[in-house]
């Protein structure tokens, strides 16, 4: 029997919040359900207008490029900075990792969450979801035998280390099965473990549904202010990107601007989390898929930029 095959142990009683994730995470507070709907708390007009949308740029197509050996997923991983940013990580996973080899393998290139909660309380995270094959990583999802549904998270180091931008570029191109009960969110997290330090999702939402950008109120994290659905499917390849200045946040999805804010932008130091897991509640039993990335890369502002 593989490892994903094998039943995890029973659920740690640590929560991600112990282990550098948002508390909502650990609070067993749904964060990738609502990717379904709009947010219709008593703040949503102040709060979604502070992002100024790029109208006509929301991703026009989601037709999927051919890939190959090379490029899994149709577009290879930029290889220049330029533009005022240096490249400090990349990655397009060359390296074959049969599952519940990556951590090991990897071991210089991310630090990877194992054996304790995932972001809704219900599932576990467990390094044996992660491999790599065909130049993507894999992190694959499902129930065991015993109940538990099986999560993924990881942390890119750069320069070997866990964590200490103030500032940066982070982009990450994926795709996800449809995967009934289980969720993505790629953020910014604090490096303090500190939610009132910030939290930026995007992108965040149910696996195979449309992809969601979540700015979290630096005076109240619990509050999106900013909260908006865009038009590309998780389902289907897209390069997302991030981009953190002291005065500008701004979003992109296949290098197309979707949105700028100049309001809760984090000043603390963060790092880029990808995690996977269950959303509120118990996924269905026989729920089983891959959320699949082709690369990730990160670049920091150059002195004069």
């Amino acid at each position: 029997m593989s490892p994903l095959q094998a039943d995890a142990p029973p659920l740690a009683a640590e929560a991600s919040a112990s282990h550098g994730a948002a508390p909502a995470h650990g609070l067993g507070v749904p964060r990738h359900g609502a990717g379904h709907r709009r947010w219709h708390g008593r703040r949503t007009a102040a709060l979604v207008g502070t992002l100024v949308l790029a109208a006509g740029v929301l991703v026009a197509s989601t037709t999927a490029l051919q890939g190959d050996g090379t490029n899994p997923s149709g577009a290879s991983m930029p290889t220049s900075d330029g533009d005022g940013w240096n490249r400090v990580f990349s990655e397009d996973f060359d390296t074959t990792s049969p599952s519940g080899s990556f951590e090991a393998d990897y071991a210089d290139r991310f630090s990877v969450y194992h054996g304790f909660a995932d972001t809704a309380g219900t599932g576990r995270y467990q390094s044996s979801v992660l491999s790599t094959h065909d130049g993507m990583l894999d992190m694959h999802l499902r129930t065991t035998a015993g109940g538990t549904p099986l999560a993924g998270g990881i942390v890119p180091l750069v320069d070997g280390q866990w964590g200490g931008q103030t500032s940066g570029r982070y982009s990450i191109r994926m795709k996800s099965d449809p995967v009934d009960g289980y969720g993505v969110a790629v953020l910014l997290w604090s490096d303090a473990n500190k939610w009132s330090d910030g939290e930026v999702d995007f992108p965040e939402g149910a696996l195979g549904a449309p992809a969601w950008l979540n700015v979290h109120c630096l005076a109240d994290p619990a509050e999106k202010c900013v909260h908006q659905e865009t038009a590309a499917s998780l389902e289907h390849w897209h390069t997302y990107t991030i981009e953190w200045t002291a005065s500008r946040m701004s979003f992109r999805i296949d290098g197309a601007l979707v949105g700028t804010t100049t309001e809760d932008i984090p000043t603390a130091r963060m790092h880029l989390v990808v995690q996977a897991g269950s959303n509120d509640g118990a996924p269905p039993a026989d729920a089983e898929g891959s959320l699949l990335v082709d690369w990730i890369t990160i670049d920091v502002p150059t002195t004069s930029g």
